[in-house]
């Protein structure tokens, strides 16, 4: 199996954003994809294509940070 591209989210100080999801687990939005890790402790909280997901906050579970989708 071949790893996966990995984007790191930008880091972002609260949830500005229309959409807040809380992650992990990680969301789905595609199969076999980027795989989009948190702006701050770089733990998987998203699989999409480039590009597919806009205007969204994801608050990490695990460090208690805010990443978006948007840089």
């Amino acid at each position: 199996m071949t790893a996966r591209l990995q984007i790191r989210l930008k880091t972002v100080t609260g949830p500005w954003h229309n959409g807040l999801v809380s992650s992990p687990p990680i969301l789905n939005a595609s199969d076999d994809t980027v795989d989009f890790t948190c702006g701050k402790c770089g733990i998987v909280l998203m699989h999409a294509e480039d590009g597919q997901v806009h205007n969204l906050a994801i608050l990490c579970t695990e460090c208690g940070s805010y990443s978006s989708t948007d840089s």
